[in-house]
């Protein structure tokens, strides 16, 4: 039984290294001090004791979902444990990610034991499709960014690209600091959206400065819908869930001589 939980938490901290992969890309390349892929397998491979083409297929299956180059594999679904991380990561940043990676490859199991354990024990994928709907929302961002400047007059060169930076909100504009894009995507002309509570608690503050742009019909002829000061317009519900949190600790020392 311990042997099984123990090949399940490596298999859990492979797909993560191999999610950080897809959605860093370049950056996981620098981060790592890593100039190629094969390198970069190599090394995380290494550290894991599995297979460097175990590394880069999971980066692959992660691929479709990300805006990075290759086309990975588009057609296959993400399996159960693939589709948690996903889920457990998407609010995680870029830099909490990239730290994560680090203390994983370092084998610092302690600072990663309790997300691991979380997700090697969470045997159900999440209610919802997330894959999808990142996929979805992928391609109204791009929609969006090929036709900023019919959709809110504004060019795509003064579209400034903040979606990994967990500001809530994806997109800023240059000359206007105070202005707020976010970009939601549906598959047909109607269905749900979702927002992070600091999406809508940004919303709550910028008021007429936070813009909503829903693309939908994505999957047949992309239509656009803006919406100013989302808060006042639509009828919202809060639901809790569970989730990985990130916090930063340090153990600082003062001194009491004057």
């Amino acid at each position: 039984m311990a042997d099984q939980l123990q090949r399940k938490r490596l298999e859990t901290e492979a797909v993560v290294i191999g999610y950080a992969m897809s959605r860093l890309d370049d950056a996981y390349l620098n981060a790592r001090k890593c100039s190629t892929w094969t390198q970069a397998f190599s090394q995380a491979a290494h550290a894991l004791s599995i297979r460097p083409t175990s590394l880069k297929n999971l980066r692959d299956e992660f691929d479709p979902i990300h805006p990075n180059s290759r086309q990975g594999w588009h057609k296959r679904p993400l399996r159960p444990n693939r589709e948690q991380v996903l889920y457990q990561f998407r609010e995680v940043s870029d830099d909490a990610l990239l730290e994560f990676v680090a203390q994983t490859l370092a084998r610092n199991t302690e600072a990663t034991a309790e997300a691991i354990d979380s997700l090697a024990g969470e045997t159900r994928p999440p209610a919802h499709n997330v894959a999808e709907r990142l996929l979805t929302g992928r391609l109204a961002e791009e929609h969006f960014l090929t036709n900023s400047e019919s959709i809110i007059s504004v060019p795509k060169i003064d579209v400034i690209d903040l979606r990994q930076s967990a500001c809530g909100f994806d997109f800023g504009v240059r000359h206007r600091p105070d202005w707020a894009i976010e970009v939601k995507g549906l598959k047909e002309a109607r269905g749900g959206i979702q927002f992070t509570d600091r999406e809508w608690t940004e919303a709550k503050r910028r008021e007429e400065n936070y813009w909503l742009v829903i693309v939908g019909n994505l999957s047949t002829k992309p239509f656009p819908r803006v919406i100013r000061n989302p808060r006042t317009v639509l009828d919202v519900s809060c639901k809790y869930q569970k989730s990985i949190a990130v916090v930063w600790q340090s153990i600082v020392s003062v001194s009491l001589r004057r």
